[in-house]
């Protein structure tokens, strides 16, 4: 039997898959499960997309409920503190007075009270106070140069760091 030249011989499956391996051309199958993967690998990607755009839209929710929240309990509190200033104004408290039966005072109505021995000039700071009171020490003179100077700061921050002083704000 004779192919026909417009016919090739079918090579066997084995030798098909071997020709296949060799040129790099993938079989039907191979591509099917390429394709399969390619899917399926979407289709995880689109799912985790949008289970992170509903938790991202559930948060926005609660942050725009408690926003909300926020402005509702920033009114009651402005409205509270326009009622304290409106209760502590001076014509309200005046006329509160009033009502509960005050009169205003004149200097006929002011009693004093005399204490025997009590002092009436004010008295100078004691000796015992001046006793306990450190003595002022002369500031030290300026240094001269540069090396002076940095040999100040270094003996300062020696004696500094022995007492455990370490001058941070």
């Amino acid at each position: 039997m004779m192919a026909n030249p417009e016919q090739k011989p079918r090579p066997k499956p084995r030798q098909a898959r071997e020709l296949a391996r060799r040129l790099g051309v993938l079989t039907e199958a191979q591509a099917a499960a390429g394709w399969g993967v390619i899917v399926v690998l979407g289709a995880l990607l689109g799912a985790i997309y949008l289970n992170q755009a509903s938790k991202i839209a559930t948060i926005g929710r609660r942050v725009q409920m408690e926003q909300n929240e926020l402005d509702e309990v920033k009114r009651a509190n402005a409205e509270l503190e326009r009622q304290i200033a409106e209760a502590q104004s001076l014509e309200r408290l005046d006329a509160e007075a009033r009502r509960l039966g005050f009169v205003p005072s004149t200097p006929a109505d002011i009693d004093y009270v005399v204490i025997p021995q009590y002092p009436t000039e004010s008295v100078g700071p004691s000796a015992i106070d001046a006793a306990n009171e450190p003595e002022a020490e002369a500031p030290p003179a300026p240094p001269e140069t540069m090396w002076q100077a940095l040999a100040l700061a270094v003996r300062d921050l020696g004696i500094d760091l022995t007492r455990g002083e370490t001058r941070e704000q």
